[in-house]
Formats: structure tokens, C-alpha cells, sequence
């Protein structure tokens, strides 16, 4: 049971997270008529940093944000995770590297590589929650005392 923060279903969440990086991210590309080139290079990462990331409640209800602010605060969170998520998810869900070719990278096996990019799925989810929630909350019914484990 989470003191600050409600608790969260991790596999859901997980879930989510794969699907915004997986389903939603590329349509917000096509949206914004941007290249996924473009979005793959290295310049792109310096696009992010002068962003506007007004955060009012007004514009996360109306939704007035556009693909393009999507994916350059995509890119600017993923740029600010721990050097490992932010190797899993900008090589893995952007570069779209194979597993193999990502655990050589990092220099872990199968099991370690596959804890880490789920870990990173969550931290992306923490992140990203002032643009976005993508976390799925277990109800106050359904919680047990489980701590969870990552």
C-alpha cells in the first residue's frame, strides 16, 4: 500500500506503456508529419530541451497539446531517465533494436535485460503522468499487503 502515491497494477501499466511506445507514438509521428528518421536522429535529441512544457490543467482536458509536443516531450523524458531506461527505451521502442542486439548493449542477459526494460516502462509512466496518465491504479478493494517487486 503506497504511502504518497496510489498503487499502481505494474503489468497493466506495463501494458499501457507498450502500447503508447508500440501503437500511439508512431501515429503521433505520422501526425505531426515529422520522418521517423528524423525522430531517430541524434539532432532531434537537442530539439526537446527548449520546449514549452506548460503544464496547465486547462491544456492536459482540452488537449490542446499536438503530436509534435508529444514527441519531443517523448524524447526529452526518455533523454532524463537513469542511463539504462533511457538506453532500453530510446534504443528498443525509438531505434526499434532487437532484444539481442539491446542485451549486448547493456551487457546483460535475457532475464536482467527483460526486468530493466519493464522498469523503465514504469519510470516512463511516473514521468510522464503531467502529460499523460498511463498507469492503471489498483482499487482500495483489491489491494492486498504485498509489496510489489520489481
Amino acid at each position: 500500500m503506497g504511502l504518497l502515491l496510489p498503487d499502481i497494477d505494474e503489468e497493466k501499466t506495463i501494458k499501457n506503456v507498450k502500447n503508447y511506445f508500440e501503437h500511439e507514438f508512431p501515429r503521433l509521428i505520422a501526425q505531426s508529419h515529422m520522418s521517423l528518421t528524423y525522430v531517430q536522429s541524434p539532432s532531434f535529441d537537442r530539439i526537446g530541451s527548449g520546449i514549452n512544457t506548460r503544464n496547465t490543467q486547462e491544456d492536459k482536458i482540452v488537449g490542446k497539446l499536438g503530436a509534435k509536443e508529444y514527441i519531443q516531450i517523448t524524447m526529452k523524458l526518455i533523454s532524463n531517465c537513469p542511463h539504462d531506461y533511457m538506453v532500453i527505451l530510446k534504443n528498443y521502442y525509438i531505434h526499434n533494436m532487437t532484444n539481442i542486439d539491446l542485451q549486448e548493449l547493456l551487457g546483460y542477459g535475457q532475464t536482467r535485460c527483460n526486468e530493466l526494460k519493464n522498469m523503465a516502462l514504469l519510470y516512463f509512466a511516473d514521468a510522464f503522468i503531467d502529460y499523460y496518465d498511463l498507469h492503471v491504479y489498483i482499487p482500495e478493494n483489491k489491494k492486498s499487503d504485498v509489496m510489489p517487486t520489481y
